[in-house]
């Protein structure tokens, strides 16, 4: 079964890089996930799209690599200092020189404590704290390099720095769900963390619960013009030069389709307290 096929069969469904929730089917194809509400689904649906679909189980050889059983286990582990974990989804092609791309990650990462995958197309990296660690923008240009270099995709969300104790995997579950949630909404940028996305993932809830929001956005008409300005604004902290160098749009076009947006909706985009919300609003 292809994924046209799959669309047509289930429309709403949605494609994405990561996995979806708990209450979530995801359905492992051409590198990434086809997600479908459970509570849509007879339990001989989900059983039989499982097989069609089946996710390959992963060994991991804990003797090798101990923090696994340490964050999914909670296996004690004898640490010290402090650690971030790079969760990391990667579209291979077809002929894909894994070893040698595990390689350069080793080479590339000096203060890597441990690296595994845990899926054919997920995996993380464990990095001890140093002075010398890579700021995100520097992430973003590696991973950027090794996906040209190795012709593969990588989306990557980038943990905080944690003490090893036994709060860590607890922290790691939570930033596991802020991936598997915020790895698609994100868009436009592969490598993330979680400032980028922690507006959008704590009040998702709220705004979808709001009978005020969602009265509010039905009545503002957002064109698919409109929410690719907004999405550009947000990405370049509301800057208009960049922004529209972004779009590929003149300064003064720009201007007045913002111009024209606060006319029809009384919100300006030029405020960054407006922007947030209709970013929040597209996001939802």
């Amino acid at each position: 079964m292809t994924i046209e096929e799959l669309i047509t069969l289930y429309p709403n469904g949605k494609i994405q890089q990561a996995k979806g929730t708990n209450n979530a089917l995801s359905l492992p194809i051409d590198g990434k996930y086809f997600v479908l509400d459970k509570a849509l689904l007879r339990e001989t649906e989900i059983h039989l799209l499982k097989s069609l679909f089946p996710e390959n189980e992963y060994f991991v050889d804990q003797n090798k690599h101990p923090w696994f059983g340490y964050l999914f286990d909670r296996t004690p582990l004898n640490l010290e200092g402090t650690f971030r974990i790079i969760q990391f989804q990667l579209k291979k092609p077809k002929a894909f020189l894994q070893s040698e791309w595990e390689t350069s990650i080793e080479e590339i990462f000096p203060n890597l404590d441990d690296f595994f995958f845990i899926s054919d197309n997920d995996g993380a990296l464990i990095e001890k704290y140093e002075k010398n660690y890579y700021k995100l923008e520097e992430l973003q240009s590696i991973f950027l390099t090794l996906d040209a270099d190795f012709d593969s995709s990588t989306t990557a969300f980038i943990g905080n720095f944690f003490p090893a104790n036994e709060h860590l995997p607890a922290l790691f579950k939570e930033e596991q769900q802020i991936f598997q949630t915020e790895a698609d909404p994100i868009r436009g940028k592969s490598t993330f963390s979680l400032p980028d996305v922690v507006l959008h993932y704590f009040t998702k809830d709220a705004m979808n619960q709001s009978q005020i929001v969602q009265t509010f956005a039905k009545q503002l008409v957002l064109t698919s013009e409109i929410q690719q300005i907004i999405l550009a604004l947000w990405r370049n902290q509301g800057n208009i030069s960049s922004t529209s160098k972004d779009l590929y749009m003149h300064r003064n076009t720009l201007h007045y389709r913002l111009e024209k947006f606060y006319e029809q909706t009384g919100l300006s985009l030029k405020r960054m307290d407006d922007l947030v919300f209709c970013y929040l609003l597209i996001t939802q």
